[in-house]
């Protein structure tokens, strides 16, 4: 059970309708909580804020580590399978000097691609490594001369083009004024472009871009943060997103809008799935009532920000009836369509009682499965976690845990889920749909049973759309011809006025 509450906080809490949770455990699917290594001559080591763990695809998981009273401060660790880690390595790029908050990403040819800031000069910089983690290039530089003298809000993505990609804010929030800022690398990380002001510098904050591009090989891409508006209540924060249709070489100017209201929206994290689609997560609360009743909310677009689905006021929540917030992380895994997303949920007053939640989408979007709990940590709050996606489908997820194994001192723990249970079928059970034969060494046949489709569409494993088709009313059926195809795994998804399904086929 929860540690003991005050009468007088309880009176609180009952006095506004609030409940007391007890215990609610973690699922079967997820392993135990492994507390990673500490780097040497240290006591207190932390993550970062977003990406802070990656995985190549022959499951070497490495995650770096910030030594909090260490000779160095940042430190790797990895390993082959989760269990065994090696001893934290210092992470020592030749221009280091008072090196803060690195972001990382492996790309699809598992280059490990590392941001960061250095105090002197102030500079946000870039190093690569190879799976082997050997620094083959190091310490090049994307901007200098923040505003306010700080880089903030860092984010970095690749797309399936291999280009990088880095958004950030420039000064702090609620102290300084920041914008957005963005450059990229076409030539995986030897040269970056100038530095892109994105949002509009009206004397109002926007902070905290997001978007993630790793499962996406087009060039329409989407970037959100969160902007800030002086009515009709300071600090009232909605989401503002600029479009890209040349990958991010432009951007569109001024940004969007996307959520303007009354109420406050935050933090928003966005991925482009392998077909283009839009999925955006945010936090929402109402102004006369931000505490309690924030939620976790998702919703999709077709078509670059302009609708959205399945609700056109962006209210559909994907969390549980808790305080939920910082949707960190999202994950498209394309080898098994599987859409993924995470948050933190709160069940205790003040900031307490703060455990990791997940919650996943087979069908791009259209549905959601009941969010489960990643974590369990009773009345502590846990803080800075990341995921990634394992090679067999499953997640590793890494975390950071306050006043452990004491007070005033910080660990950071891991563990993974195992993956879904995907199969594929050669005859399919939604709407009556079938195809055959499934496994194919040529041609096949879909035959649509209930299901009114209006476009056919066909991704290899890298995402890539390699056939579409629209269709006609009349369609019931159609022929695909996967000669010409490389053996393989191929996604099928067949899109309806109001459904997308997913499915599919081997090529043998």
């Amino acid at each position: 059970m929860k540690k003991f509450i005050t009468p007088i906080l309880l009176t609180l809490m009952l006095s506004q309708s609030f409940t007391i949770n007890a215990q609610h455990g973690v699922g079967s699917q997820w392993t135990s909580d492994l507390e990673l290594p500490t780097p040497p001559s240290t006591t207190s080591v932390r993550g970062y804020l977003y990406n802070f763990i990656v995985v190549f695809s022959n499951g070497k998981r490495v995650v770096f580590l910030n030594s909090e009273d260490g000779p160095n401060s940042i430190y790797y660790t990895y390993s082959y399978d989760g269990i065994n880690w090696s001893n934290p390595q210092a992470f020592n790029p030749v221009s280091a000097i008072g090196m803060s908050s690195p972001k990382i990403i492996a790309d699809q040819n598992d280059m490990l691609h590392i941001i960061w800031a250095s105090q002197l000069p102030k500079g946000l910089y870039y190093t690569k490594m190879d799976s082997a983690l050997n620094i083959i290039q190091d310490s090049v530089r994307i901007s200098d001369n923040p505003d306010f003298g700080k880089f903030n809000g860092m984010y970095l993505t690749v797309d399936r083009k291999d280009r990088l990609h880095v958004m950030w804010h420039e000064g702090k929030t609620g102290i300084d004024v920041p914008e957005i800022y963005y450059s990229r690398s076409i030539d995986g990380g030897a040269t970056w472009s100038l530095k892109d002001s994105l949002s509009v510098p009206d004397g109002l904050p926007s902070a905290f871009p997001r978007g993630q591009f790793k499962a996406y090989s087009g060039d329409t891409l989407a970037i959100f943060w969160r902007d800030s508006t002086s009515s009709p209540v300071p600090n009232d924060w909605d989401i503002n997103m600029v479009v890209s249709q040349d990958g991010g070489a432009n951007w569109s100017y001024p940004p969007t809008a996307v959520l303007s209201n009354h109420n406050f929206q935050g933090d928003p994290d966005l991925v482009i799935a392998p077909d283009g689609r839009f999925h955006l997560f945010h936090h929402e609360s109402n102004i006369a009532a931000s505490y309690w009743d924030m939620r976790l909310l998702y919703n999709y677009s077709d078509d670059l920000g302009v609708t959205w689905n399945p609700s056109p006021t962006n209210n559909d929540t994907v969390s549980n009836a808790q305080r939920s917030y910082l949707a960190e992380g999202s994950k498209y895994d394309i080898q098994n369509n599987v859409l993924w997303t995470f948050w933190k949920e709160e069940d205790l007053l003040g900031l307490q009682g703060g455990d990791m939640v997940a919650a996943y989408s087979k069908d791009n979007g259209v549905s959601w499965s009941t969010p489960e709990y990643v974590s369990d940590r009773n009345d502590t709050t846990i803080g800075f976690k990341t995921a990634s996606l394992l090679p067999n489908g499953g997640l590793g997820i890494c975390y950071e845990l306050p006043n452990y194994p004491s007070a005033g001192k910080l660990r950071v723990f891991y563990k993974e889920r195992s993956p879904l249970a995907l199969s594929i079928n050669s005859i399919t059970d939604d709407n009556n749909i079938s195809i055959y034969p499934n496994p194919t060494t040529g041609h096949v046949k879909v035959q649509f049973g209930e299901l009114k489709a209006q476009k056919i569409e066909v991704f290899n494993m890298n995402g890539q759309l390699v056939f579409n088709k629209q269709l006609s009313k009349n369609h019931t059926s159609t022929d695909l011809d996967f000669n010409s195809y490389l053996k393989g795994i191929y996604v099928l998804k067949l899109r309806s006025a109001d459904s997308v399904l997913s499915k599919k086929i081997i090529k043998q």
